[in-house]
């Protein structure tokens, strides 16, 4: 059987903790499948999100700039694509699972120096995670299209239009970035500086096929990184990566810190702030 099938599964958890272990900087990648276990349904696939409810609206962020009011007045009578009404529950519901606790673990540990995460659910945060770069922006935020700026979001659904920003004046929306919408240049800059660091990339439970986040796996191998993908299935990044692990999040990543603490036991409790 292949190494990368169920007889395997357990030499790959090892050969991947041997790999964070000897690194010198590791960030993680994650995408929608970290969040599967957690209640939360991913968009492809037979039973994704867009195969059962229909696809987005590719022009969404064009619709919002030429007629924010419009836009706005569709969102507060929640008459949204039925796909986001969906999504937005089960992220209201959702908590994190033994995935998201492990890649926690793995920061404390100091094995793990960041999360770049394609996901807007706050999971990550939610189980500990402290340097997380939110690709595609946070539920739990609104933000300046002027200037950047960010404030708290007031909850699921909005009961009016969002006032203008108090800084600048500008039109303010979700932080979560919609179809059609360039990924805000200081998250990519910090998501890129991160990738440029990085000698190992932990990717998990992402398609590997959304731009700009799918091309920084491939960025790091260009530049001599490691990459251990954690997917389910194989992805277009499989075949370069040094260690494939063929399942879950929630599954993989607590046997991967346990193999961790095996091979390294100064990696079994969270390291000790540096002052």
């Amino acid at each position: 059987m292949s190494p990368d099938g169920p007889a395997g599964t357990d030499g790959q958890f090892s050969r991947a903790a041997a790999l964070l272990i000897v690194s010198k900087y590791v960030i993680a990648m994650t995408g929608a499948g970290m969040s599967v276990e957690s209640g939360i349904p991913t968009f492809r696939g037979e039973a994704g999100l867009w195969a059962r409810l229909g696809g987005p609206d590719p022009s969404q962020y064009q619709n919002l700039l030429a007629d924010p009011a419009a836009y706005w007045k569709r969102e507060i009578e929640r008459s949204t694509d039925p796909y986001i009404v969906e999504l937005r529950m089960a992220v209201s519901r959702a908590k994190p699972n033994p995935g998201h606790l492990a890649l926690a673990h793995l920061e404390k540990s100091g094995l793990v120096r960041s999360v770049v995460t394609q996901n807007i659910d706050g999971l990550h945060q939610s189980a500990g995670s402290e340097a997380v770069i939110e690709v595609h922006g946070s539920r739990y935020r609104m933000r300046c299209l002027g200037c950047g700026n960010r404030t708290p979001r007031e909850g699921l659904f909005l009961t009016r239009a969002p006032d203008p920003c108090a800084l600048c004046g500008g039109l303010v929306k979700y932080d979560s970035v919609l179809f059609g919408e360039p990924v805000p240049r200081d998250v990519l800059e910090t998501a890129r500086a991160e990738t440029d660091r990085a000698d190992c990339v932990l990717v998990v439970g992402t398609s590997s096929t959304v731009r700009p986040a799918a091309g920084l796996p491939r960025i790091a191998r260009a530049n001599g990184a490691r990459l251990i993908e954690v997917n389910p299935n194989a992805t277009p990044l499989t075949n370069v990566c040094d260690v494939v692990v063929r399942s879950t999040a929630a599954a993989a990543l607590p046997e991967i810190m346990r193999a961790v603490s095996l091979l390294s036991p100064a990696a079994r409790e969270p390291a000790a702030p540096q002052t």
